[in-house]
């Protein structure tokens, strides 16, 4: 499909992930911490508000470039985020937080509105894992 013949699709999806992002964020941290309660905490501190803060700007960056259909965006955003987790070691709780995400996002939207976000997904899980 043309990007135009999509445009109200993808606006209502935006809206969707905008509206529904606490909820979106807090059943990926739920989801995340019961496959490993303890993925979060490093040198005896929890994490979780900062990986919490991650995943809340993933999600927007994702739902922009799913409104935008740009994905090339997407990657450009990713990439400073990937380099900081690979710095400070942060591979496995970002794989399995980002796997989550997937979960939730393919229990939350219908298949239209996942075809959409499918591919920025993908990408996320990709580059973050």
């Amino acid at each position: 499909k043309d990007y135009l013949e999509e445009i109200d699709k993808r606006i209502q999806t935006y809206d969707k992930i905008r509206n529904n992002e606490d909820k979106l964020i807090e059943q990926i941290g739920v989801k995340t911490k019961s496959k490993n309660p303890y993925l979060f905490d490093k040198y005896g501190k929890d994490l979780s508000s900062i990986c919490e803060r991650d995943r809340r700007h993933t999600m927007r960056f994702l739902a922009t470039a799913m409104l935008f259909n740009e994905t090339d965006k997407l990657r450009h955003k990713l990439l400073w985020q990937s380099i900081i987790m690979r710095a400070f070691k942060d591979e496995n709780p970002s794989n399995l937080t980002y796997q989550m995400m997937g979960e939730v996002m393919n229990e939350q939207f219908n298949d239209e509105e996942m075809k959409l976000i499918k591919p920025g997904v993908q990408l996320v899980q990709t580059m973050l894992s």
